[in-house]
């Protein structure tokens, strides 16, 4: 099972956090986790690969000014966890569970929040699946349209400021096949490049982190994909684009960055392609 749970709380005095908050609640949710699983926030800590949770940045709400975010008292804001494997979810829930049933305040960047409420049912920002359940309905659209909602960039990459084909999809495959028991042939990856972009409207954000800013770009981009690319790859670019939700998309989604959604295509009579 993987899923996006969306976290509602409420400051108990003003914080400032860095960015939009995207460190703090990284830290927050591995304080929630250690409560109920110390070794699983070494085993995250420690690891080198895939991260198998994201944590959204701080949704509404905050003030902000100069690269940092102001959280005024009694402030009721929210945020979103993703998470790739189910022994996160369970962990995350018992440990929050704990804190909202003993209305015990948490520590969040040297001031305190109260938790509200948790919503892990199906909704715009919470849900759950499975990779089978995404597989089996992946659909044969030949068009693809990504809503990147947060800074998305990619680590290594030389063109790291668009979202080429290439990039994105990549970046989904490694984690689909990192976690997921329901394989995607590597060869694949291949079929990225015939991928076209035939539509974008992007904006790039600098976001600043402890060690240094990092410049990523939002927005929404439009993937067109050719007949020569077949039925099955086709499928496969479905079911990743549908995946984009849960999993994020490129470098340090684990900080905010890389949250992603698949849009709705337009009505095809409405639509017109440009170049």
């Amino acid at each position: 099972m993987i899923g996006s749970v969306l976290i509602k709380f409420q400051t108990q005095s003003e914080i400032e956090v860095l960015g939009s908050g995207e460190e703090s609640l990284r830290d927050l949710v591995l304080a929630v986790l250690r409560k109920s699983d110390k070794s699983l926030v070494k085993e995250i800590q420690d690891s080198q690969g895939e991260m198998a949770f994201t944590v959204s940045p701080i949704l509404k709400g905050a003030r902000t000014s100069r690269g940092h975010s102001f959280l005024l008292p009694d402030l009721k804001t929210s945020f979103r966890i993703t998470y790739l494997k189910e022994e996160i979810f369970e962990s995350l829930i018992k440990g929050l569970l704990f804190f909202l049933n003993k209305k015990e305040t948490l520590k969040f960047s040297g001031g305190e929040i109260l938790l509200e409420r948790v919503d892990w049912q199906q909704g715009e920002k919470a849900s759950f699946t499975c990779f089978e359940e995404i597989s089996s309905q992946a659909q044969d659209d030949r068009r693809i349209i990504l809503e990147f909602c947060s800074p998305t960039t990619f680590a290594n990459a030389e063109e790291s400021l668009f979202p080429l084909p290439e990039h994105v999809f990549s970046s989904l495959l490694k984690k689909w096949n990192a976690f997921s028991e329901v394989k995607i042939p590597t060869r694949v990856q291949g079929e990225f490049k015939k991928i076209r972009v035939s539509q974008h409207r992007l904006k790039t954000e600098i976001v600043p982190f402890s060690e240094g800013q990092i410049i990523g770009f939002m927005g929404k981009a439009t993937y067109e994909l050719p007949e020569t690319i077949d039925e099955k790859t086709r499928e496969a670019v479905n079911a990743l684009a549908d995946f984009a939700f849960y999993s994020c998309i490129g470098d340090k989604t684990d900080r905010g960055l890389g949250q992603a959604r698949r849009l709705k295509n337009p009505d095809p009579e409405k639509f017109k392609p440009r170049g």
